[in-house]
């Protein structure tokens, strides 16, 4: 029999470190940053026969004028017990009832395991059905060598790596400061300029000071004492997200952005992380961006899409 727990920012923290691979919107940091906008995170974790952990999920509620609108468990729940290519149906089962229990009314969840026939099955027993395909994201192993780590990379992907590495760039790996601050705001003028979506600014910073100084990577590069380029890399549980990322047109000129990116992997890489989400992939939307997150030696992970409670 299946047992559920509900745990505080802490232990969820600590649970998180025995689980093959952490969704950044499954972070602790995630979840404070949600709560400063006034929703109401809860963590559940769900143990098996045995007392593993299988499962475990943080979700949070966003309200209006007081009453409850819907609970979102983004990327979640998260297997533990045989990863993301195996489920469990009956602890998957047991932490969406816990979470219907107290909230009966809307409920999204978008479990961060394997699309296929099995978690389809398992999902549609749990009295759910869904309501958005899956969105494929680009991962990098961090296992081996750095020499092993740029063997992995693609030949294209190397020479802009080489280029960037020969233009005089310095790089520092910052904790947040004034660096964090030019890249929230170029980020913000970037997606304003180009029309793409991603992660608001002021969310950025959110996220950055709900982390543990020792999880933030902000990487930066500076041309004649001016910052032309950063990369935000955040590390939760073994996992590290790639969150966000900005240059100045002379930083594009000599791929500062691959030179920093890359830097984050080695950083990350020496810090002990084992895998690095480099986010959402759309080869026809944002070809170019594909390429660049496929080159760094990526795989494509397919989840199981976003699922809601079937009507009656």
């Amino acid at each position: 029999m299946t047992r559920v727990r509900e745990v505080d920012e802490d232990l969820w923290a600590l649970a998180l470190q025995a689980a093959e691979f952490v969704p950044l919107q499954q972070s602790p940091a995630y979840g404070t940053a949600l709560a400063r906008r006034g929703r109401e995170p809860r963590r559940l974790l769900v143990e098996d026969d045995g007392g593993r952990i299988a499962c475990g999920v943080q979700a949070s509620t966003r309200r209006f004028a007081g009453l409850r609108l819907f609970t979102a468990a983004l990327r979640g729940p998260v297997a533990f017990a045989g990863g993301r290519d195996a489920i469990a149906p009956g602890p998957l089962a047991a932490s969406i009832r816990a979470l219907r229990r107290p909230w009966p009314h809307a409920l999204v969840v978008a479990p961060e395991i394997a699309d296929g026939a099995e978690s389809t099955e398992a999902l549609r027993g749990c009295g759910l059905r869904r309501v958005m395909t899956p969105a494929s994201s680009v991962e990098v192993a961090l296992a081996g060598d750095a020499a092993s780590l740029r063997a992995r990379l693609s030949g294209k992907w190397r020479n802009r790596l080489a280029k960037a590495e020969r233009s005089g760039l310095r790089v520092d790996i910052a904790r947040g400061g004034a660096s964090l601050s030019w890249l929230a705001g170029a980020h913000a003028r970037a997606m304003k300029a180009r029309g793409f979506r991603g992660l608001p600014a002021d969310f950025v910073m959110d996220l950055a000071a709900a982390s543990a100084r020792r999880d933030v990577f902000l990487c930066v590069a500076e041309m004649k004492r001016q910052t032309v380029a950063a990369a935000l890399f955040l590390r939760h549980g073994p996992t590290a997200t790639y969150v966000a990322a900005a240059a100045e047109p002379d930083g594009r000129t000599v791929h500062a952005g691959t030179l920093l990116a890359w830097r984050g992997l080695l950083a990350l890489q020496e810090a002990g992380a084992t895998r690095a989400d480099l986010g959402q992939v759309d080869t026809e939307r944002s070809a170019g961006l594909a390429r660049f997150k496929l080159g760094m030696g990526g795989e494509v992970f397919v989840p199981c899409g976003t699922w809601t409670p079937s009507p009656l």
